[in-house]
């Protein structure tokens, strides 16, 4: 069985990405988790 993975996490995305998406959603609170580009195994919180 093929592991889920949650709509929030993006995994590799850039930055720019990130807020590209969240604007797209335009809600207050929509948030999302990506890799980190600068610290390698850690991750990014990208809140709206």
């Amino acid at each position: 069985m093929p592991a889920m993975v949650p709509g929030w996490n993006h995994g590799n995305i850039t930055r720019s990405k990130a807020e590209e998406l969240l604007s797209r959603a335009g809600k207050d609170g929509s948030f999302l988790v990506r890799a980190s580009e600068s610290i390698p195994r850690a991750y990014a919180l990208c809140v709206l």
